[in-house]
């Protein structure tokens, strides 16, 4: 998506959600205490290290862990809950957006750690465009955090096998990537988030994946 398309929109939903983002710092603070944002080092286009913000959903002094936090996760605190299952969490990206590391669509950022088992040549083509709030691999795995809880270290899982398939579904989409469609992820997130059968599919999509990768260790072994 043009940069400047990034911008009116980023700034348009800036104004629109500034009384939605308000009132979720307000209920933050209130209802737990400690700091509202939380911010962390992720790997954006080029593997140009920035800082991520989000709306704080982990327990004060737990937002430094560098550890994935499916649901169920005693982490979490009760308002995070809702925030993180319908993604209100990452509004306050639309900030990262006009800063300039983040798009509104493009590749999820993760951290280096998350990214150790992604091999160099697929790791610079999933960082070849700006990492984005939104995107087609984002909306597929949009269920991971009601799978991981299932795994006694949902971390190494999400590093081993769901980080590896999420870069290359994304290197994919990237191939056939235009403006159109970019445009059209904007309205569908809102379709998938608000819907349960789109999480089903994205259940089964990860299951399959944790199947098949499951079904090749014990080959290998």
């Amino acid at each position: 998506m043009p940069r400047a398309v990034d911008l009116c929109l980023a700034g348009v939903a800036l104004i629109l959600l500034a009384p939605v983002m308000l009132a979720i710092a307000a209920a933050i603070a209130v209802s737990s205490g400690g700091p509202v944002f939380f911010s962390q080092v992720r790997l954006g286009r080029s593997r140009e290290p920035f800082r991520i913000h989000k709306f704080r959903t982990l327990d004060p002094g737990s937002d430094g862990d560098d550890e994935i936090a499916p649901e169920g996760d005693p982490r979490v605190t009760r308002i995070g809950v809702w925030l993180r299952r319908f993604r209100l969490d990452e509004l306050p990206q639309l900030y990262d957006v006009l800063r300039g590391p983040m798009a509104l669509v493009g590749p999820r950022p993760e951290t280096p750690a998350n990214l150790s088992a992604v091999d160099d040549e697929q790791l610079d083509r999933w960082l070849s465009v700006r990492p984005g709030i939104t995107g087609p691999t984002q909306l597929a795995f949009i269920g991971e955090d009601e799978l991981l809880r299932q795994f006694p270290n949902p971390t190494q899982t999400y590093r081993r096998i769901l980080v590896p398939a999420k870069v290359a579904h994304g290197i994919q989409w990237l191939a056939i990537r235009t403006l159109a469609s970019d445009l059209a992820v904007v309205p569908q997130t809102l379709l998938v988030l608000a819907s349960r059968r789109a999480r089903s599919r994205s259940r089964c999509h990860i299951e399959a994946l944790l199947r098949e990768a499951e079904v090749s260790r014990s080959t290998a072994s």
